[in-house]
């Protein structure tokens, strides 16, 4: 049995929830500074399950251009805000000492204590801290950290109603489809528990697929080939190599 799915807290990815058809899915995307320096990567997200609101993103660390640690860390969905234009979350407000405090993400440890301690070294003035084992107060999420409209503020343009429609209407429509933070429940129920290769699978497939769209890697067209076509050599004296033909 996969506990995770009986937990408040759980990974989207081994969940029985999925992204709101239309919205974007963001696991894949690399998270920046706002003057353009990589954090990381999107992981995966933190779902309130009893909510069904996004609480968190996993972003892992690998190549950053802060000299951070490898590890991975949350950041609170509010932080966050999805680039203009292309497929990148940007986090303004979140400085690089306060990445390096962050506490390495673990799955079998996310509780109160560890959401607390996140946010305190973020900025989020806190209450004086209760037991490590008591729960969140149910105003806990009523914050500015965790209000996912942050994340679509600048990509609410994207939002064009098939026909001509007021702007409270079009608002109305947009609220609507997020009013469950993004995310539903999956009619493809997963019966049996994924495990972590199938996982990392999915994960290593979604970073694909960003980077064909940022265009940092193979077309879509070369990325099928196998890896002698990739790396093809185009030039003149690379394509007499690659048919065989040499100087009499």
């Amino acid at each position: 049995m996969d506990k995770m799915k009986h937990r408040r807290l759980q990974e989207l990815d081994r969940s029985d929830f999925e992204i709101v058809k239309g919205e974007p899915d963001i696991r894949g995307w690399d998270v920046k500074t706002t003057t353009g320096n990589k954090i990381g990567e999107v992981e995966d997200l933190i779902i309130d399950a009893q909510q069904k609101k996004v609480r968190y993103m996993v972003v892992d660390l690998d190549d950053n251009d802060l000299k951070l640690d490898h590890r991975k860390i949350l950041l609170p969905i509010g932080l966050a805000e999805l680039d203009k234009k292309e497929d990148d979350v940007i986090v303004p407000n979140v400085q690089a000492e306060q990445l390096k405090l962050l506490p390495r993400y673990d799955v079998d440890n996310m509780n109160p204590e560890t959401e607390r301690k996140i946010c305190s070294i973020l900025g989020r003035k806190m209450e004086a801290s209760p037991a490590s084992n008591e729960n969140v107060n149910s105003d806990f999420y009523e914050h500015d950290y965790y209000n996912d409209d942050n994340l679509y503020k600048n990509r609410l343009h994207e939002a064009r109603p098939a026909k001509k429609e007021s702007e409270y209407e079009s608002g109305l429509k947009l609220w609507e489809r997020r009013s469950e933070g993004g995310i539903v429940p999956d009619d493809n129920y997963r019966e049996n528990e994924i495990n972590e290769d199938a996982r990392m699978e999915m994960v290593r497939n979604r970073r694909h697929s960003y980077e064909q769209r940022r265009g940092g890697g193979f077309g879509r067209d070369r990325y099928l080939q196998n890896d002698r076509s990739e790396r093809r050599d185009n030039s003149i004296e690379g394509r007499i190599r690659d048919e065989g033909l040499r100087d009499a």
